[in-house]
């Protein structure tokens, strides 16, 4: 009887030693697979999810191999997962919003976007959570759960961006003047697309100033250069052509 039972348990170590090898070699080809549906991390995570899944298996099979009662411990693991599931609801929770992301894929390794207000790049996917270098540089791991449920913008899968700014001039400078000078500053920059067209407009009497606001597109990976550039510019030509842009005064007069 000893003597079997040995057999048995040597025939369930051999099966996962076997199994073993088998799982780690197919975990290398279905990483490989997913790499080329997928992004990187996603793949990666994926086939580590992959992995877990049989060597849990193996390890039900390795058992029932060696004699145990598979039945039973089933059972009994049942009842003890059922107390670590009420523990770890978050964590389950995170790991189903994860594998949602994976499924949904609203952003990719390397992108810069925005989760509810925080921007950054992603710099890793994990089942649970997902890192983000934020503009400033320190890295912040948000839970799926809250990344799959928010509101993200990815600037990355935008191939343009427009933006938006006010100059304001004084009353006595010539509109007409300011506004040629706007526009044949943006007609020149060879980064500001002609379609969407841009557009200079008059948009507020103010106290103290006349408002002109000026929109345009660019491609995503110009916007900051661009822009930095060519209020840049703004700023030389106006002061060079006597066109005032006025600072924010008050003026009190006493009788």
């Amino acid at each position: 009887m000893g003597y079997m039972i040995g057999i048995e348990i040597l025939y369930g170590i051999i099966t996962f030693i076997i199994g073993f090898i088998v799982i780690k070699r197919i975990n290398k080809f279905t990483e490989k697979s997913f790499k080329k549906k997928m992004p990187t991390g996603m793949a990666k995570n994926s086939a580590r999810l992959t992995y877990y899944i049989l060597m849990f298996l193996l390890a039900m099979a390795s058992l029932q191999v060696a004699g145990f009662k598979i039945e039973s411990l089933l059972v009994a693991g049942g009842v003890i997962g059922m107390a670590i599931g009420f523990a770890s609801q978050k964590t389950v929770s995170n790991l189903i919003s994860g594998l949602f992301l994976y499924v949904d894929r609203p952003f990719d390794l390397g992108d810069s976007v925005d989760i509810n207000g925080v921007g950054g790049v992603v710099e890793d996917i994990q089942p649970l959570s997902t890192k983000l270098r934020t503009w400033n540089g320190p890295i912040m791991r948000i839970p799926n759960e809250k990344v799959f449920g928010a509101n993200i913008t990815n600037y990355k899968q935008i191939a343009a961006r427009r933006f938006v700014h006010k100059i304001r001039i004084s009353y006595d400078s010539d509109i007409d003047k300011a506004m040629t000078i706007i526009k044949k500053i943006i007609d020149d920059e060879i980064f500001i697309l002609k379609n969407p067209s841009p557009s200079v407009i008059v948009t507020g009497l103010l106290d103290s100033a006349i408002e002109i606001q000026i929109k345009a597109w660019t491609p995503s990976s110009k916007l900051y250069s661009v822009k930095t550039k060519i209020l840049k510019t703004f700023y030389l030509a106006l002061k060079k052509n006597k066109i005032k842009i006025p600072y924010n005064q008050l003026r009190v007069h006493l009788k």
